[in-house]
């Protein structure tokens, strides 16, 4: 498989992970938790797009969320793996104490503490990642946050201020930067009557800036998105270059149609128009058919209303993916199928990937505590134990 495919392939699973999440509850009340995933074989480590990357691949450690979602995906729907390696602590009210993150070597490379107030909200945040930093939490008496004051340990500092309406909606935000102290970032948000957010303003030291509006149906379904600049574009000898005017412009952004179950089943984008970048084009179109609440169709168009690419999905009568099929029309050495195969519980015993290039037989073992939760997976490739997962949990009773 070339460079281009691999960068191809890894680019769709990147967009489509949502689509292929795996459940996994933890059962019982958890005091700590601790995943790792380790390499059985030192030349079979987690796929990268340059081998200059660090461990948490070409995007580096962005936050736990991300990498949640990229390393389950790519552990029940691929033959490769991504990288996990954290601590995470909690009190007797499931809130967050600590999270820590390491890197292959079990150096932090991310480290967040909380502590908590009377009401249960968040009242110091201290954070290391580059530098250390300490935030406090401040609130009015409807217990909405007014204010956070982060200070770094260089001395330097940040501020954010929020207000509030009448209905408790933050209508005002502030950030101020000491390092940046001629700036100042403002947004203003706006709602109709019931509380449907309906426009963001954001201002910086020259004015209005780049904003938001949204548009409902009649039930409160939000139907577009059109984005506001306080630029317009206008001609040049030399092409074009943007002005900023008072009115300034306001172009479509995203469109969606939903089903009588209120989930979104078309969803149009558009960016500016290469020949006019005063009037927006539209440049993908994404369709999503559902039958029996499950989604089993979902399709990618380009602006010319052509399919780029589509996808197909089968269930067990336990509503499990048995299969999954990923078609490029105009590609077709990208197309991939993937077939499961389950036990008696809702994680895949057994994968088939099969693309234009081979066929991937990937087998998945577990080993489970007496509350049901899994502590340790095992992923077996053509026969090859190449990676583990490991958790240890400990539980507060």
């Amino acid at each position: 498989m070339n460079k281009k495919i691999i960068i191809l392939i890894l680019i769709s699973f990147n967009f489509l992970y949502s689509f292929s999440q795996q459940r996994d509850t933890i059962y019982g009340k958890i005091k700590s938790i601790r995943e790792q995933l380790s390499f059985l074989e030192e030349n079979q480590q987690n796929r990268k797009l340059f081998s200059t990357e660090g461990d948490y691949g070409h995007n580096g450690f962005m936050n736990s969320e991300y990498t949640f979602n990229r390393f389950n995906n790519w552990w029940y729907n691929t033959y490769w793996v991504h990288y996990i390696n954290y601590y995470k602590e909690f009190d007797h009210e499931d809130r967050v104490l600590k999270e820590i993150w390491f890197n292959k070597k079990q150096d932090t490379i991310s480290y967040n503490e909380y502590s908590y107030n009377q009401i249960g909200k968040i009242n110091t945040h201290k954070y290391y990642s580059y530098q250390e930093s300490n935030s406090s939490y401040t609130y009015d008496k409807n217990n909405n946050l007014i204010f956070i004051k982060t200070i770094s340990e260089d001395s330097s500092y940040s501020t954010q201020k929020y207000k509030y309406n009448n209905d408790n909606l933050v209508s005002e935000y502030e950030y101020y930067n000491s390092d940046y102290p001629k700036e100042i970032r403002r947004t203003e948000k706006y709602y109709d009557s019931i509380g449907n957010l309906v426009e963001i303003r954001n201002f910086d030291e020259y004015g209005t800036d780049y904003g938001t509006l949204y548009n409902y149906d009649d039930k409160n379904r939000k139907i577009k998105i059109i984005n506001h600049s306080p630029s317009i574009w206008i001609k040049t000898k030399k092409g074009s270059r943007q002005k900023r005017t008072a009115k300034g412009t306001n172009q479509i952004s995203r469109v969606f149609v939903y089903d009588e179950k209120d989930r979104i089943i078309e969803k149009y984008s558009y960016n500016p128009d290469f020949n006019d970048r005063n009037t927006p084009a539209l440049y993908k179109k994404e369709k999503s058919i559902y039958e029996n609440d499950l989604l089993t169709e979902f399709y990618y168009y380009d602006g010319k209303d052509s399919i780029t690419s589509f996808k197909r999905y089968e269930y067990d009568k336990n509503q499990r993916k048995l299969k999954e099929t990923f078609t490029f029309p105009k590609y077709p050495d990208n197309n991939q199928i993937l077939v499961f195969s389950y036990d008696n519980h809702e994680f895949p015993t057994k994968l088939i990937y099969t693309d234009q290039h081979s066929i991937t037989k990937v087998e998945f073992q577990y080993i489970f505590d007496n509350k049901n939760n899994w502590i340790k997976q095992t992923k077996i490739i053509n026969g090859k134990r190449l990676f583990e997962w490991t958790r240890k949990i400990e539980y507060s009773e």
